[in-house]
């Protein structure tokens, strides 16, 4: 195995255990309060200085209101993703899920992709979400500044 196939097994590690945290996160809302706090095994992956986020709506977010927005979405909702694909290139996972999102009004199941990019550090440095969904999907979480 080479130095390459080995840290993309690392970065796909990463990645993975991001979204188990998330899930855990979610579930846990049912019981507790979610707080920035609950975040911080996530925030653990990010560099937070320079992480930077870009929605399937085009919104942007830095670390931290991206940390605000996952807050609140978690706080409202139950989320589980399912695996369907998932490769590294260079310093760069893609994975493909499939999304439930529970919340009062109904479940939701959307496609993502999440294309993460790493430091040389192995932190992620930002993250880009692209979508397939049903046209009458609301449970979108939007991270954009424009009150959204």
């Amino acid at each position: 195995m080479n130095e390459t196939s080995v840290r993309g097994e690392r970065l796909i590690k990463i990645v993975r255990h991001w979204a188990d945290i998330y899930e855990g996160i979610c579930r846990r809302s049912k019981h507790a309060k979610i707080t920035a706090a609950d975040f911080d095994p996530i925030a653990e992956l990010v560099a937070i200085r320079d992480f930077h986020r870009i929605g399937v709506f085009k919104d942007e977010a830095d670390w931290p209101l991206c940390l605000e927005k996952y807050v609140q979405f978690a706080g409202t909702s139950l989320w589980s993703g399912r695996l369907r694909y998932i490769h590294t290139v260079g310093n760069i996972v893609f994975q493909e899920l499939e999304e439930t999102i529970t919340r009062p009004q109904g479940e939701n199941v959307i496609y993502t992709m999440s294309v993460f990019e790493f430091n040389d550090a192995d932190k992620v440095r930002a993250l880009r979400v692209y979508m397939q969904q049903a046209k009458e999907v609301a449970n979108v979480l939007i991270l954009g500044t424009g009150g959204k």
